[in-house]
């Protein structure tokens, strides 16, 4: 399955980090490289101009929130589970925004 922009995986992100859900903020199927770019969901927060707060939703537990800072690449098979619903097209724009900043584009 390929994931899509949007979607929320639980991802294992090996030895660096605990696995964890994270937010699809990229995907190509005609890229080389069978990779999707995530953003980590976390229930930290610091009040940085890269962090989202996101509504409560029933996969996750405690609120919590997007760090665009924690924007990574994850390689198809480390996407374990996918989440049962979606964020509205809000949270994206917001994650975008974030992204936007903390790139400099």
């Amino acid at each position: 399955m390929i994931p899509q922009v949007g979607d929320t995986w639980y991802v294992d992100f090996g030895m660096a980090s605990k696995p964890r859900w994270a937010l699809v903020v990229g995907t190509a199927r005609d890229g080389r490289l069978a990779i999707a770019s995530v953003v980590k969901i976390t229930t930290e927060y610091a009040g940085t101009p890269y962090e989202i707060a996101l509504p409560r939703v029933p996969w996750l537990r405690e609120q919590s929130y997007i760090n665009a800072q924690s924007v990574q690449p994850v390689r198809f098979s480390e996407l374990t589970r996918k989440a049962p619903g979606q964020f509205d097209a809000r949270v994206l724009a917001e994650v975008r925004t974030a992204l936007k900043r903390w790139l400099q584009l």
